[in-house]
């Protein structure tokens, strides 16, 4: 039945992983990420660095929903949302209070959901009513039955164009806690305040536009950028009918050019043949390569195994593999050379890297890069190390599932 049905989604063309977009580049580089030939890579990508800005790291619903809260009960002109999943809750009611409290003082007040994520129980209506600007993206209908795979998967707060946040996140209670127990998923996420927080206003305004029509304008939505830190800052954004795949390009860029180390943490790790290859290729030139990934309280157990199908390949090449243990790792952060971090929405999937709306943020800077390094290495200390020489003695049955699920990594 499972092989029916993976079949009969391939077929759908929505839901086929080419869409006609570019995903192989060439980009083999004589240089490091610490330099500057790779800042002037970066500045022909997107919306390029952006100085003057500063960011802090928040780990767990404990930080990271209060400091949202907080920030969206200080709106002054416009509160902008942009997300996956919003479901009734805990959390879900106090989004809601806060945002009809702001509506009803006249602060703009936008929300958009994706349709797919959409699981307010009547939280929408509430917001509506208050005056909140709430809209589904893209509907599923029986004329868009076949573009379902179109999704936003963005994490996208800001406050007032000049406070955002970004991450793995959404208003579930799924993220309240601090990992206190496995029902507590790990997440980080970044609060930044600063100029590039406008180019999170534009990513928004993209879907925004095209669920609604509106233009969004203002210095309330715009204001004059102000410099606020000395990070170097850059969001890059992606969406399905560009015919460049932004997300891939994004985190492939310093995996190819890293010379010291690449850290990643990572929901859903299925990486396609590149970045294998690039992941493999950094650490046999000597580069420092871990991957930080889910491990038993994984909630797509599907997804884990068809991962678990390229362990041997990496640990092999030496990559050292983690996997967390508390609880969901939920975490999608990637640092490299400790001088480029990137924080966001995007997950090493096909569908991420090619059918979604993604986002993510990067940092080029040392001691921000510190700071994540500080994050990754303390949930390395609760994961569990993969060896090689016990991966290889693993069971038939476990070899079989991850075989098995491994057939269907590109409708992940």
């Amino acid at each position: 039945m499972l092989v029916l049905v993976g079949l009969m989604v391939l077929a759908l063309p929505g839901c086929t992983t080419s869409h006609g977009k570019r995903v192989g580049y060439r980009y083999n580089p004589d240089y490091g990420v610490a330099t500057l030939q790779f800042q002037q890579t970066l500045m022909g990508q997107a919306n390029g660095l952006i100085p003057g800005n500063r960011a802090r790291l928040l780990n767990n619903g404990d930080a990271f929903f209060p400091a949202m809260l907080e920030a969206i009960r200080n709106a002054r002109h416009s509160v902008n949302i942009e997300l996956y999943i919003f479901a009734r809750g805990r959390i879900g009611e106090q989004m809601t209070a806060a945002l009809c409290a702001k509506a009803r003082e006249g602060v703009q007040v936008r929300v958009l959901v994706d349709a797919m994520g959409s699981r307010t129980g009547g939280l929408d209506r509430r917001m509506m009513a208050a005056g909140v600007h709430f809209r589904k993206y893209k509907p599923v209908t029986i004329p868009t039955i076949t573009k379902t795979g179109d999704r936003t998967h963005r994490k996208i707060v800001t406050i007032d164009g000049r406070i955002g946040f970004t991450g793995g996140f959404a208003v579930d209670d799924r993220w309240q806690g601090n990992v206190r127990n496995s029902r507590e998923w790990r997440e980080v996420v970044l609060e930044i305040e600063g100029p590039v927080v406008q180019q999170f206003q534009r990513t928004f305004c993209e879907n925004w536009l095209y669920a609604t029509g509106e233009v969004i304008d203002g210095p309330g939505q715009f204001p004059d950028p102000v410099p606020v830190g000395d990070l170097k800052a850059q969001v890059v954004g992606s969406t399905r009918t560009s015919q460049l795949s932004m997300a891939k390009l994004h985190h492939y860029l310093p995996i190819q050019a890293a010379r010291e180390r690449v850290w990643i943490a990572n929901a859903y790790f299925l990486p396609d043949r590149d970045f294998r290859r690039a992941l493999c290729a950094a650490a046999r030139r000597g580069a420092d390569v871990r991957l930080l990934l889910p491990g038993r309280h994984n909630h797509l157990k599907t997804v884990r195994y068809a991962s678990r199908r390229d362990y041997r390949r990496f640990l092999e090449a030496g990559v050292k593999v983690y996997e967390y243990r508390p609880s969901m790792l939920h975490t999608k952060m990637m640092v490299v050379d400790s001088i480029w971090t990137s924080i966001g929405s995007v997950n090493f999937t096909s569908r991420s890297m090619k059918a979604q709306a993604e986002a993510n943020l990067a940092i080029y800077d040392r001691g921000f890069a510190r700071q994540a390094e500080a994050v990754i290495e303390e949930d390395f200390r609760d994961s569990d190390c993969m060896d090689l020489a016990s991966w290889r003695r693993r069971g038939l049955c476990e070899r079989m599932k991850e075989l098995y699920f491994s057939l269907y990594k590109r409708l992940f």
